[in-house]
């Protein structure tokens, strides 16, 4: 990028035209470039003017570069593109950044092992190896076996999440020490994997039947989650990121937001969904007192008016819920973790109480029973402006789709899942079949319906780069390589609407959009600069595209380093 500085004699002329915003200050201007407003009254301008945090002016290159002072930092953009600042509506920061043994994308097995060993290394005798992000499709119907890691980790306990966070693998050591024997029954919402001729514990824990090991788990300080949310923002900045939903926090997360926010270190705006129910670390009236003190925890930058509740689980261990029962599973349709009475009740509760409610829902008959519960609370409560939305959407029932729309409810799909991977077509295919396959992931159905897209990561379990989320939208197919398999093209959408989900539709999401979203003169100044024009490339190459500079309130939160 060029530095410039304008001629004095044109800016004083055209200063006078525009007294307002030369005495508040210009700091930065962008010009030469594509500068993608997402504003339907402006879609795209040539050059911004930044002044005091906000967007001064929007517009003309030769305006713009005529409001620039002495002290004025005036970039040339080259072709470069320029977006809003990306909104992640649904990432586990905190966790993600915790982990001390990361295995997201380690394959094959062989590999996956060595990762595992060389982490165990590092650990004292006798202490935890704890790590996440494994591919659970890498082993047959996704169960893992013990066995694999008792012959590397023979003698230390080891936890380790899979990808989707619902299922864990954990060695002899570990069973041991929780004290999972054959004769423990699974926990309601759980399920002990067994060998099928012994009923041991073949090593893999589904849902619930993670708390055992998980309590047992050293507790991270306050200092060590603030610093790995310091860690996860400097990746999420570098991404483009500079709003996101953290998808399920607990009081010490909502502690940890407080105190990187306090130290001026809080570089994105934040809602904190406080986790509801099954998995909520704060069970029953202890949940009713966080909530109560959350404002507490509440800035400028941190909005705690939310709550998240998980509906019912996921495919792979058959514990998403279904309208018709698994294939080859008898009347086996999955389970809702709350019965629909006490769902009901809880969004009847949370929504009269003026906070927005965030589901997971992977199973269509999960998806249907939020939107029921949703319908029923606006029937109690009328129309209230709470934004609730539902996560994931593996699966919506067709009868459903129109629901979106009709209820307000926002549709958060995770578009980098919305291809025919191993977890889909070793896992989940067997059980579900090929029609429901099909219908996967349905982005295009619910926008053809009138419903409001919206996008979200859900890292650590998938990469939170919104570059390969779009161009998975786009393609549905895997953009690691050329002509592969596509999951229902008649899913696919275009590249408008992903932009406009990742900035204009998760700052409405995120009650925000008077404030960020668009490039329109006023709002806060959240931009991002590409090293290219997105609308100037094929599909296949979006996810190569690189963030170049990340800015928040008008200040560089991210620079590409040279070369």
């Amino acid at each position: 990028m060029t530095l410039i500085r304008p001629a004095r004699s044109l800016v004083l002329g055209l200063i006078l035209a525009v007294p307002e915003i030369a005495a508040a200050g210009v700091t930065l201007v962008l010009h030469g470039g594509a500068i993608y407003t997402a504003d339907p009254t402006r879609p795209w301008a040539e050059a911004l003017a930044v002044s005091d945090g906000a967007l001064a002016f929007v517009g003309a290159g030769a305006e713009a570069r005529a409001i620039a002072g002495a002290d004025t930092r005036i970039i040339d953009l080259a072709g470069r593109m320029v977006v809003p600042g990306f909104h992640d509506a649904h990432v586990h920061p905190i966790s993600s950044a915790l982990s001390t043994c990361t295995l997201l994308d380690v394959r094959p097995v062989e590999a996956l092992l060595a990762t595992i060993g060389e982490c165990a290394d590092k650990v004292a005798p006798g202490e935890w190896v704890y790590g996440s992000g494994f591919d659970l499709s890498l082993f047959a119907s996704g169960n893992a076996p013990k066995a694999l890691l008792d012959e590397i980790v023979p003698d230390k306990p080891v936890f380790l999440t899979a990808s989707d966070g619902h299922n864990a693998w954990v060695n002899s050591t570990a069973l041991r020490r929780a004290g999972v024997t054959k004769d423990t029954p699974n926990p309601p919402k759980g399920v002990f994997m067994r060998d099928p001729k012994t009923g041991e514990p073949s090593g893999t824990v589904r849902e619930t039947a993670q708390e055992p090991f998980t309590k047992l788990l050293p507790q991270p300080t306050l200092e060590q989650r603030a610093q790995a949310l310091r860690t996860a923002l400097a990746h999420l900045n570098a991404l483009g990121i500079t709003s996101f939903i953290d998808a399920s926090v607990s009081e010490s997360d909502m502690q940890a937001y407080q105190a990187v926010d306090r130290a001026g270190a809080l570089t994105a705006r934040v809602v904190t969904s406080l986790t509801y129910g099954t998995f909520s670390r704060h069970p029953g009236k202890e949940f009713d007192e966080v909530l109560s003190r959350r404002k507490h925890y509440a800035s400028p930058r941190i909005n705690t008016d939310a709550v998240k509740i998980f509906v019912d689980g996921v495919l792979e261990g058959e514990t998403a819920a279904l309208v018709d029962p698994y294939t080859g599973m008898g009347e086996h349709r999955g389970e809702l973790n709350l019965p629909p009475d006490e769902l009901d009740a809880a969004v009847l509760r949370f929504d009269a109480m003026g906070l927005q409610v965030h589901m997971h829902a992977i199973g269509d008959a999960a998806v249907r029973a939020g939107l029921d519960a949703f319908e029923f609370a606006g029937g109690k409560n009328g129309v209230t402006d709470n934004r609730h939305h539902i996560s994931h959407l593996q699966l919506i029932h067709p009868q459903d789709l129109a629901r979106f729309a009709q209820l307000n409810v926002s549709a958060n799909f995770q578009a980098l899942w919305a291809y025919p991977d191993t977890w889909i077509m070793q896992i989940n295919l067997p059980v579900v079949g090929q029609e429901r396959v099909n219908r996967m992931y349905p982005i295009r159905s619910v926008q053809k319906h009138g419903g409001r897209i919206v996008a979200g990561s859900d890292w650590d379990v998938s990469s939170a780069n919104p570059l390969e989320e779009i161009e998975t939208a786009l393609r549905r197919s895997d953009i690691t390589r050329a002509g592969g398999a596509v999951l229902n093209a008649d899913e696919r959408v275009d590249l408008d609407t992903m932009l406009l989900a990742f900035t204009r539709e998760g700052a409405w999401l995120m009650h925000q959009e008077d404030q960020v979203g668009t490039i329109s003169a006023g709002k806060r100044a959240d931009l991002v600069v590409l090293d290219r024009n997105l609308f100037k490339i094929p599909p296949e190459q979006i996810s190569e595209a690189r963030v170049v500079m990340t800015i928040l309130d008008g200040k560089l939160i991210y620079e590409q380093p040279e070369n």
